[in-house]
């Protein structure tokens, strides 16, 4: 196996452990919320989950490593939430980052092997894009 074998299923791995964590915040991986997706109403809040749990859309503009741990979701002014960007940011009224890290077990480090999940905890964080 050459190392370029290694490094695409290492990143296939990660990949899909991300994909496991982010189907299910709070059991595949910790999750945080910041106060500003926390104020967000219970509709809105469920909306945004629901998005980032079926998000698919990763293009080499929001994913340029492969990993699949990082997107946006969009509320727009109708209400609906959409994981894809509308091309005049006036139908946008609110933007939700999630991004996953990958931290050692005993969370004081970077994990050195985000492909084992033995070795690695993940963790979600959910947030306002005004709070970035």
């Amino acid at each position: 196996m050459t190392n370029d074998t290694n490094e695409a299923d290492r990143v296939e791995a990660i990949r899909k452990l991300n994909a496991m964590a982010r189907s299910n915040p709070g059991a595949a991986c910790r999750a945080n919320i910041t106060i500003g997706f926390q104020s967000l109403s219970d509709a809105d809040r469920i909306g945004a989950l629901s998005q980032i749990i079926a998000f698919a859309n990763f293009t080499g503009e929001n994913d340029p490593h492969g990993e699949q741990d990082f997107g946006a979701v969009y509320r727009l002014v109708s209400g609906e939430w959409t994981q894809h960007r509308p091309q005049d940011d006036k139908e946008i009224s609110e933007t939700v980052f999630w991004k996953i890290d990958y931290y050692d077990n005993a969370l004081e480090f970077g994990s050195e092997a985000p492909w084992d999940d033995a070795k690695t905890t993940r963790v979600m964080t959910i947030m306002l894009a005004s709070e970035y």
